[in-house]
């Protein structure tokens, strides 16, 4: 199990700019790619890794009925996220704990949380467990494969990934675990004094810098 931080230095010493990175152009992305698979109306939605609960405040404006939660190891994370979006519920817990009852989630998401959990299949396991029949999982990994792979492993400094994979690897984990519907690559990088790229692309996802990945919850 991952260990809960209760510092308050992590956000600063590897996100001092987490605002930009998560501008808005990203954020209505991951919205836009799930409500393109979420055709269920009103949906209970956990945010694993919610970190200072830019994703959570987005979808509260887009979806005000929907039921938001969630967590993050990092207590400053947590009561960041609670202070900004309060009817959210928001929880400290690692994302390889199953921190809420069986079948409680039409949707999960982790937006970069995955790679920094050494037990990646405690993590599917415990989202399998919370999803709801036919439920849907999303998440966004940094891979070091593909044209800019070694860039990307060149510029990534934050000591907490774990996991430093290849897309290929990444698609495997998640359809031994769920049904991969699809996925696409992304070209992001954060500019000095100039914004946050973001651009996501099918056509060449093989040479994104990351990977946005949709998953259902297999039928057994």
């Amino acid at each position: 199990m991952t260990t809960i931080d209760s510092s308050s230095d992590y956000f600063v010493d590897q996100y001092r700019d987490y605002e930009r990175q998560n501008s808005p152009r990203k954020l209505d992305h991951y919205l836009d790619v799930i409500d393109s698979h979420w055709a269920g109306g009103q949906a209970e939605l956990l945010d694993i890794g919610c970190g200072l609960g830019s994703f959570l405040d987005r979808t509260h404006h887009r979806h005000p009925t929907w039921g938001l939660h969630g967590s993050d190891i990092n207590r400053q994370g947590v009561e960041a996220t609670q202070a900004r979006v309060p009817r959210a519920t928001v929880t400290l817990s690692s994302a390889d704990t199953r921190s809420h009852p069986a079948s409680t989630f039409d949707v999960v998401t982790a937006w970069d949380v995955v790679e920094h959990v050494e037990s990646i299949d405690g993590v599917a396991d415990s989202i399998d467990s919370m999803l709801k029949p036919r439920g849907l999982f999303f998440f966004v990994v940094p891979v070091y494969d593909g044209v800019l792979g070694k860039v990307v492993e060149r510029l990534d400094k934050d000591p907490t990934h774990v996991h430093k994979r290849g897309r290929d690897f990444w698609l495997d984990w998640a359809a031994g675990h769920f049904e991969v519907v699809d996925w696409h690559g992304i070209f992001r990088y954060l500019v000095a004094g100039r914004g946050y790229i973001h651009i996501h692309t099918r056509r060449f996802r093989r040479q994104g810098s990351a990977v946005l990945a949709v998953c259902r919850k297999a039928v057994r």
